[in-house]
């Protein structure tokens, strides 16, 4: 992902009632990753009124469940804040989300899948949306910093999967149980966090024990070669081509824009040149030398004319 850009992580939920439905008719979930990325890229486009000639990036997977090994299908996306131009490089930043109205477009999406994969009939659409009248919940949370590491630590958790061995309190070898804490409740306006302490038992249940935790764990792992990253956008297929020309295309409509002129092309001449970076210890004196020799016509620095 490119640093340069700013980012910014999106959840993508849905109700309960509907997560315990897609579990006992078998649905997969994998197929809302490509509807959440979709929703994600209309809303900056509707937003700011751009054509499907401008681009996001994404980075999107899905976690069957949540860290209390319940089943709870939800897409974590890393997203690009900015529509990119990949013709001109030119960046179009998003001021603002319409949180409410993407709940909406989120509902619609999913309901739409669920109707294709046979989950739900079209009876049974209308009742969700008339029942979940605010929409599903999609939460937003600023990536702060935009420096690589930030960017890697996000990814690391959406690759990271749905259960950490810091969630765990105690292992008992003798009863054969582990008990473990899992976040249980988040408020979206405060980001206060509560959590719930539970036991399971390791392979048999018995009295006390909340169920089987290794075949609940087998059970949400996927499956072996199954790719759960998805890349939609500039980051997909050639991203590291797709961000340099971008940069060159950026960088030359800056030049053009400021001195109408195409730095890419000799004015005397009409050769084309190629971007040049010269390091030296001596840089500040070959500066002073230009500034004091030269003069900046068109974009490029040119010997002054001087009398006989």
């Amino acid at each position: 992902m490119s640093p340069v850009l700013k980012h910014c992580h999106a959840t993508f939920t849905l109700p309960g009632s509907i997560r315990n439905r897609l579990f006992e008719r078998g649905f997969d979930a994998r197929s809302m990753i490509k509807e959440a990325a979709r929703v994600y890229w209309n809303e900056l486009r509707l937003s700011t009124g751009r054509n499907r000639e401008w681009e996001a990036g994404a980075v999107a997977t899905v976690h069957t469940c949540g860290n209390g090994l319940n089943y709870n299908p939800h897409v974590h996306l890393i997203g690009t804040r900015e529509l990119v131009n990949t013709k001109t490089g030119e960046l179009c930043n998003v001021a603002f989300i319409r949180y409410g109205h993407i709940r909406f477009a989120w509902m619609d999406a999913a309901c739409r899948l669920f109707r294709r994969a046979g989950i739900f009939s079209t009876d049974e659409i209308v009742q969700i949306k008339e029942r979940y009248r605010n929409g599903f919940h999609v939460h937003f949370k600023t990536i702060e910093g935009t420096d690589s590491e930030v960017l890697f630590r996000t990814a690391e958790y959406l690759a990271a999967g749905y259960f950490h061995n810091s969630q765990i309190l105690t292992v008992d070898h003798f009863r054969k149980t582990v008990t473990f804490r899992y976040k249980s409740w988040l408020d979206t306006r405060t980001s206060e966090k509560r959590y719930t302490i539970t036991t399971m038992s390791i392979f048999e249940p018995f009295d006390g024990a909340q169920g089987k935790f290794m075949a609940k764990m087998l059970y949400f792992l996927p499956e072996k070669h199954t790719k759960m990253i998805r890349y939609y956008g500039i980051y997909a297929h050639g991203a590291g081509e797709k961000l340099a020309k971008i940069k060159n295309a950026a960088w030359k409509a800056a030049v053009e824009h400021s001195f109408e002129t195409n730095p890419e092309q000799c004015p005397d001449c009409g050769a084309r040149m190629f971007p040049t970076v010269v390091f030296s210890n001596l840089a500040e004196k070959a500066w002073y030398r230009i500034w004091r020799e030269c003069s900046l016509y068109k974009g490029y620095f040119r010997p002054m004319k001087r009398g006989p």
